[in-house]
């Protein structure tokens, strides 16, 4: 069933919740139906930022696919409905120093600071980002990440990559860039790269209204 990518996003937002999406993300084991919101929500942040960088044909209609499909997460259509290709969403997460994560805690190089009274507000902390813990590595999952969804029975498909990394400021995709194209630069040279994959793409979140949205391949 086609739904517009802005009605999947809108409908996900309000379904699971600032405070949820946090503790879901960072949960022990996250639902399958908490992911696939997640996807929904990503998808929704890259293609307004595509759509309102002027290209062409925007990216208005999706569909979902469910797990096993052969299908990457969605395949995507433009204002008439015509399939332009598959969009397969991934994000990086900080790689936690604790082996048993239960929380976004466990995920946080930066340590929690006590907040003046004057200061306090429920569900609001303050974080010391000039002293980072020790343990956390900088984009440590990013290798693994790239080459699972590096799959050769999808159609041709984009992979779309949200930066979601806590210890580096953002946006920092140019560092992220260099770091996809050495995977899939290795990869290409020893004709591992799936002949499918069209585009690679990586964005964050939008900084003060600008966008934060990358072309990574080719």
């Amino acid at each position: 069933m086609l739904t517009t990518i802005d009605e999947l996003w809108e409908a996900a937002e309000k379904e699971m919740g600032a405070d949820e999406y946090v503790r879901q993300s960072y949960a022990p084991e996250p639902s399958s139906d908490f992911k696939r919101l997640q996807e929904r929500k990503y998808l929704g942040c890259f293609a307004k930022q595509y759509n309102e960088g002027g290209r062409a044909p925007a990216l208005v209609w999706a569909c979902q696919h469910e797990r096993g499909s052969r299908h990457a997460d969605f395949s995507v259509y433009d204002e008439s409905k015509r399939y332009l290709c598959d969009i397969e969403i991934t994000a990086l997460f900080t790689k936690p120093a604790n082996k048993n994560p239960q929380d976004y805690e466990d995920y946080s190089p930066y340590p929690v600071m006590p907040i003046p009274c004057h200061l306090s507000a429920p569900g609001v902390s303050l974080r010391d980002i000039d002293h980072p813990r020790a343990g956390f590595q900088p984009y440590a999952t990013l290798k693994r990440v790239i080459e699972t969804h590096l799959r050769d029975q999808y159609p041709p498909y984009w992979l779309v990559v949200y930066d979601n990394e806590h210890g580096v400021t953002h946006p920092n995709l140019t560092e992220l860039l260099q770091r996809i194209r050495e995977v899939l630069e290795k990869r290409a040279g020893r004709n591992r790269l799936p002949a499918n994959l069209k585009q690679v793409w990586a964005f964050d979140w939008p900084n003060y209204g600008k966008t934060t949205l990358m072309r990574v391949w080719p």
